[in-house]
This record gives C-alpha cells, structure tokens and sequence, in this order.
C-alpha cells in the first residue's frame, strides 16, 4: 500500500528519519539525494542506488521498466516496454511511495500492433501526480487512441509520438509546451488545428506520403495560428520545397523560428 506522500522538504527529511528508524535504506538515499549540491552523485549514493533502489524496484515491477532518473529519493523518470496490453509495471509503481516523484516516461513499442487498449487502461489505473513529459518511440506499432491520455493527463507539458496511425481526437492539453509527432497522415490536421495548447511553445510535426499537391491539404495547418506563445515550428514532409517557400509567410509560421 503506497504511504502519504510528503510535498514538503520538511515532510521529506521526517520521512526519511522515520524509514532509517525502521533500517530502511530509502531513507538514507533520500537525504543523500536530497542534500546534494551538484550534479554528480557521490559513492554511497550510487552505492544504495544501484545496490538497493534499484534491485528492489526491479524485483517488484520485472524487467520491463528500468529507471533512468531519480530524484530526492524518488523515480523521476522511467524506460518503459510496452504492447497492446496494458502495463502492470506502470500501475504498480503508481502505487509505490518511489513513484510519486514521476515526472517523464518513455514508452518503446517494438513489432505491430494497436496501443488503443494501453492507453485506454490509463482511465483505470493509479495517476503519477507529478507526470509531465510521455515519449512514445515505435518505428511500425499503431499509437491509436490517444483521448484517454489527455483525461488522465491534462498537466501533461511534453508529449511526442513517434509511431504509425495516430487518432489524435479532441486534443485538450492547457499546460502542454512541446508536441512532436512523426509518420502523421493528413487526417490528424483537423485535430491539430482544433487543439487547445495555449501555452504551446514548440511545434515539431513529420507527415507521411499524402496527395501529390500539398496545397490544398495542409492549407488549414498552415492558416492556424496555434498558440500565442509559439515560438518555433518544425514541419518535415515529402514537400520540403513547399514548406520551405509557404511556412515562414503563413499564419503558422510569420513571426516564429521556422525549419522544414
């Protein structure tokens, strides 16, 4: 059962005295981490990290997930391998005091198949209160459905979608500050240009094969203003002759720092 999860510094230096009363070395971890100043963590550290930390969330999630950040004692971000299915790593370490800190996940889904069913089975499970940035990177795996993410995410600031078949839906994302997308189809532009980000900053967009004449497809992107505090905008696609003439002098583009 996950314990209450102490905001304040005050909170976490009474936490950890209380696990090192109880001979549990997270305690010790987080003060060490928590007492640092500077980037490179000492010995006993990395000593408790890689000895005990680790390990012991290794022996409770399985190898599916592996840790690639802590902070202050907790994981602050993850690797994840995923499939259709939906992750019980996830769901597990949402239920553990370790994962109260979660701020970026990187999803890799390698074969084919739909992520629809994975992302749906968020509405389910345990939030991570903290989590800000969700990376998917799948070369030819479906990314399906993504509505449930935003219901159960809508502090997301960082999210990117490198995959096939994106089903972008009403995209309400009020805090997001970077979106990236590859292999996009024409079809997800309605949700594009529909979406709320006002506090988009960076916009970074790849399309797939479409028709032969840009034009007419991409005029709607093109003649959206996005965000108002959007400051740059990548769109790579089969065109780049077009973009490179048309996005600099668009609504999407004037004003912005612009690349093809």
């Amino acid at each position: 059962m996950r314990e209450t999860f102490p905001l304040s510094a005050a909170g976490w230096r009474v936490y950890a005295d209380e696990l090192l009363e109880r001979g549990d070395a997270h305690g010790e971890f987080i003060a060490l981490q928590c007492e640092r100043r500077d980037e490179v963590p000492g010995p006993r550290e990395e000593q408790l990290r890689v000895e005990v930390m680790e390990p012991r969330l290794r022996a409770a999630l399985g190898p599916k997930l592996a840790v690639t950040r802590w902070s202050c004692g907790l994981v602050d971000a993850v690797e994840v391998s995923v499939d259709a299915e939906p992750v019980v790593e996830l769901r597990e370490l949402a239920a553990r005091t370790e994962g109260q800190g979660l701020t970026r996940v990187v999803l890799t889904a390698q074969g084919h198949g739909d992520l629809s069913p994975f992302w749906s089975s968020l509405a389910d499970a345990p939030r991570f209160p903290r989590l800000e940035a969700v990376v998917v990177n799948s070369d030819e795996y479906m990314l399906g459905a993504l509505q449930p993410l935003y219901a159960a995410y809508p502090g997301l600031k960082v999210l990117e979608l490198h995959g096939v078949e994106h089903h972008l839906g009403t995209m309400q994302l009020p805090a997001l500050t970077r979106f990236a997308a590859s292999l996009l189809r024409p079809e997800t532009i309605t949700s594009l240009v529909s979406a709320h980000w006002p506090r988009l900053e960076e916009l970074e967009l790849e399309f797939g094969p479409a028709p032969a004449e840009p034009e007419p497809v991409f005029a709607a992107l093109l003649s959206a203003p996005m965000s108002p505090v959007l400051r740059e905008v990548t769109v790579r696609s089969p065109w780049p002759e077009f973009f490179r003439a048309a996005l600099p002098r668009s609504p999407l583009g004037r004003g912005r720092v612009t690349r093809e």
